[in-house]
């Protein structure tokens, strides 16, 4: 299994057993009522029974828990879920472009090491000739084609970006 990080546990709230989360994905429906998610290093499943907003945090409830005693050592604990579960077919994950292999015109330029987050989006860091690396923005205009199967990413780039 593969898992994602969706959230962290930052605090308990109140005494009937909930957990304030930071949430850690821009898919919120992944705390619905009823969701399977996988709990720390141990993965233990838990299975959500309420989810509310509160400022900027969820306030969860899981497994039945009603006391605030029961969900002290869930302190700090991530939550994930499993990728292979929730993946829909047009989805991809940062993880599935790394060791991607990047082509122009059918000429293979270099090989995605990293995907950078920057305010604007994703930058591709990809590394040429196993030694210099060219950095190629995710989005439309550069990006013809990915496929996460062939491990193969397509690009038409502007003068000067490689």
């Amino acid at each position: 299994m593969k898992y994602l990080e969706v959230g962290k546990i930052v605090t308990t709230h109140g005494i009937k057993g909930e957990v304030k989360v930071q949430v850690i994905t821009d898919n919120i429906e992944r705390f619905n009522k009823g969701n399977l998610l996988y709990l720390g290093d141990k993965k233990e499943k838990i299975i959500i029974d309420n989810s509310r907003f509160q400022k900027n945090m969820i306030l969860l409830s899981f497994n039945k828990i009603n006391n605030i005693n029961d969900v002290l050592k869930y302190v700090n604990q991530t939550l994930y879920v499993d990728i292979d579960e929730v993946r829909t077919e047009d989805e991809i994950y940062y993880d599935d472009l790394i060791d991607c292999i990047v082509y122009v015109n059918n000429q293979k330029i270099g090989i995605v090491e990293d995907v950078i987050e920057v305010p604007q989006g994703e930058i591709l860091k990809i590394l040429k000739n196993n030694q210099e690396y060219a950095l190629v923005p995710y989005v439309s205009e550069f990006i013809v084609d990915v496929d996460i199967n062939e491990k193969k990413i397509i690009i038409d780039p502007i003068e000067g970006l490689l």
